[in-house]
């Protein structure tokens, strides 16, 4: 059988270049589109480890604000008056500080299997003791148009923070480290100050600093880190602010705030090692945390980062979904067709075999041979070609990608009167960047699926020309051709 499969396709030259041709032509098309496809899984899982999912556990304010002006309807169609207005405010006010997450949220959260770290902050009430603060140069109509009322520009501000490498101005790199180290959890009696308030009382690394807590009470803190502002941002001065650990945070709060331990915090953000898995990890941490819907706070999920960072690999990996569906449809119609007319011209051939005694099965085993015999050499070939081909087609087709993202972006702004870029800046989103290549290699994985499709090809492909071989009578073939 194998013989004479050999002989057929060396008699039927024409029809055995036609169908190598093809079968050269779709191996190739099949294999970039495998490659391309594994290329992007794993440059997407590169980006799933490397940036992870954030969830924000904060107060829900749409929920609040309903409950407020449900609380505080006007009655019989009258505006409130100033004394009204003023005490529906407090009111809100104190809704939204009753709202504030605690330690015991954070820590049982963060015991769920899908966070990989977790942040959390809050704010400390202390004034400096043993140093001067650092005053802006401002005039007095500057400051008071910028500042609320009652609200110091050059006041003190004192953030308590488990782990100083997760701040977000950090990360951004909105203030970077020009002396010393960070700082995490286990750290006690630490502080980062920044580089103006250093310099304005000749502060260095390892000198300590003095801050009184709400009772007047002194506590000391090292310096181990100095920061320097990498923006002029006046309205927010930052040139006061000192990072602290949360051990020592804890020191300032009063024994009410502190609450036996179970203190509340300003922010918590957690982050997962698999942004896909935010939704099941919203659910455990509902049931680990039962009451955060009656206390208005709600774990915000937000993906938008890890969305933009692989939103054209995404495109470039349905791309190639596409590519091989449509390459695998009309392979296999293209190929049955084939095979269906190449049956009809070798009828008068199956008549005698069968007449000969020839198994029907075999008949149709040699059909099959006869396409793995010319498959074999295209498939060959095509490796060779994927690898030439493969790498420029997933640049070309990842560069549309990026400039259509970027386009509708851009399109976006104007419609809402700003530019991508400033939109993009206001909410601080700037510093994520779309990943705009991969590196497609082909590989034995990518050979041994394509060896398994192609043959999966031809089986498909022999199945409406089968029936006919199966159905075909030596008898009625052999009197018809005489």
């Amino acid at each position: 059988m194998l013989k004479r499969s050999y002989l057929s396709v060396v008699r039927r030259k024409t029809k055995s270049i036609v169908m190598f041709l093809f079968l050269f032509v779709i191996s190739t098309l099949a294999l970039c589109s495998i490659s391309i496809k594994n290329a992007s899984n794993e440059s997407i899982n590169l980006v799933k480890k490397a940036l992870g999912g954030e969830v924000t556990l904060s107060a829900d304010m749409s929920k609040l604000r309903e409950n407020f002006m449900g609380e505080n309807k006007m009655q019989e169609g009258q505006p409130p008056s100033n004394e009204d207005r003023k005490s529906q405010m407090n009111d809100m006010h104190n809704k939204m500080q009753e709202s504030n997450a605690t330690i015991d949220d954070v820590n049982k959260i963060s015991s769920i299997k899908y966070v990989s770290d977790v942040k959390y902050t809050f704010n400390v009430t202390a004034t400096e003791s043993s140093f001067e603060l650092y005053e802006t140069q401002s005039s007095e109509d500057e400051e008071n148009m910028r500042m609320p009322k009652g609200r110091d520009m050059n006041s003190l501000q004192v953030i308590s923070i488990n782990t100083f490498d997760l701040d977000d101005n950090y990360k951004n790199k909105k203030i970077e480290l020009v002396d010393g180290t960070s700082f995490d959890e286990d750290d006690v009696d630490v502080a980062i100050i920044s580089y103006e308030l250093a310099t304005n009382n000749d502060l260095n690394i390892n000198d300590e600093i003095k801050l009184k807590d709400s009772n007047d009470e002194e506590h000391s803190l090292k310096i181990i880190g100095i920061y320097q502002n990498k923006d002029s941002d006046e309205f927010n001065n930052k040139y006061n602010k000192i990072y602290t650990d949360i051990n020592s945070g804890e020191k300032f709060l009063s024994e009410e705030s502190y609450n036996n331990g179970n203190y509340k915090i300003s922010s918590a953000v957690f982050y997962l090692n698999d942004p896909e898995k935010t939704d099941e990890f919203k659910k455990e941490a509902n049931k680990v945390v039962t009451d955060l819907e009656d206390r208005y706070l709600k774990l915000d999920i937000d993906t938008e980062s890890y969305d933009r960072m692989v939103s054209s690999i995404e495109g470039t990996k349905n791309f190639s979904n596409i590519i091989l569906v449509v390459v695998i449809l009309s392979s296999i119609i293209v190929i049955s067709l084939m095979i269906i007319n190449s049956v009809k011209d070798r009828n008068y051939e199956i008549g005698v075999l069968l007449s000969l005694g020839e198994k029907k099965i075999k008949i149709v085993l040699q059909f099959i041979l006869e396409l793995v015999l010319i498959s074999i050499l295209s498939f060959i070939i095509s490796i060779g070609t994927s690898k030439l081909i493969s790498q420029k087609l997933a640049d070309k087709v990842i560069s549309i990608q990026t400039s259509s993202k970027e386009n509708a972006q851009e399109f976006n702004g104007r419609g809402n009167g700003f530019s991508n870029r400033e939109h993009l800046g206001n909410m601080g989103d700037n510093n994520v960047e779309i990943v705009d290549e991969i590196d497609v290699n082909v590989n034995s994985n990518s050979i041994l699926m394509l060896f398994v499709l192609e043959f999966g090809i031809i089986v498909v492909s022999m199945i409406i020309p089968s029936i006919k071989i199966l159905n075909s009578d030596p008898k009625d073939i052999l009197s018809r051709r005489e």
